[in-house]
């Protein structure tokens, strides 16, 4: 207790330093903390950007790929519709006697057949 007031100052005087050290410190360490914090939340707020951009993108090209087999499944079914009217007319007895006339040539049975010399004249011009 016989310490003079001298020595009591200027150990409080070191007492105020170090105070200020750790508040320093702490300061830092939680600027540290938030800013650790703001990269992770920009590092995922990017990534989740990015991810939904490539989707997108995905999305873009499987809908044009969709749009394409669409109009090839129309081609196709415009052909199975066509096939399925020949198959139809290979069963009618109409149809198959105008195309042994027509492409065969083909007659009936004591059938007259008279060919007009002007339309096998324009055919042989052409």
């Amino acid at each position: 207790m016989g310490k003079p007031d001298n020595e009591r100052a200027v150990k409080a005087r070191p007492a105020a330093k170090v105070s200020s050290k750790v508040t320093s410190t702490y300061t830092h360490k939680r600027n540290v903390k938030k800013l650790v914090i703001w990269a992770a939340f920009g590092i995922i707020g990017i990534s989740l950007v990015w991810t939904l951009i490539s989707q997108q993108f995905t999305i873009s090209s499987q809908n044009k790929e969709i749009n394409a087999l669409e109009s090839r499944v129309q081609e196709v079914q415009q052909q199975s519709d066509n096939l399925k009217q020949q198959v139809d007319n290979l069963e009618n007895p109409e149809y198959i006697e105008r195309i042994a006339r027509e492409q065969l040539g083909l007659v009936r049975p004591n059938e007259r057949v008279f060919v007009d010399s002007n339309k096998s004249e324009d055919n042989n011009s052409k």
